[in-house]
This record gives C-alpha cells, structure tokens and sequence, in this order.
C-alpha cells in the first residue's frame, strides 16, 4: 500500500479522488450493495445513500490500495467534513 501516512483532512474529497485516480480505481455498485439499499427501503429505515467519496474509500480498500484502520479513518474524516458543511 503507497497511500501516504498523512491524511489532509481539510479537503478529505479531494485527497480520496487523488488516490483513487492515481491507482486507477473507481467506485462501483455491486450486488451487495443493492441488496443493502433494498433491505433499508423495506425496513423503513432513514439512511442517506454514501457519497461518491464513501464509495471510493470502500472501493479503495476492496482494491486493497488502503488498510482497514485507514478506511475507518478517511470515512471518519469524510463525515465529520460533511456534518462540517451542513447548513444549522
């Protein structure tokens, strides 16, 4: 794994793009995935569908350009980058 030990957490969208574009991976849906989405439909359940950036986190790490506690981090940091941007 080349991805480098400091993560830019101010524009964590832009840094998961660089990655993903340098190592040539992009995000795509899979079976599971729509399977969890209809799950939740069914269930009534109120979750947002991830962001184009969540997808390239978790494809990254199926790609296995990233490790695990750097996928928990890089989502981590794209959430609190969302709730950061969100209008009060």
């Amino acid at each position: 794994m080349s991805v480098p030990d400091t993560i830019n957490e101010h524009n964590v969208k832009q840094y998961v793009a660089s990655i993903a574009q340098r190592h040539g991976v992009s995000s795509e849906r899979t079976g599971t995935d729509a399977l969890a989405e209809l799950i939740t439909h069914l269930s009534d359940d109120d979750v947002r569908p991830n962001s184009e950036t969540e997808n390239l986190i978790v494809a990254l790490r199926r790609a296995n350009i990233i490790d695990g506690p750097t996928m928990i981090a890089l989502l981590g940091l794209c959430l609190n980058e969302h709730h950061e941007h969100r209008p009060v």
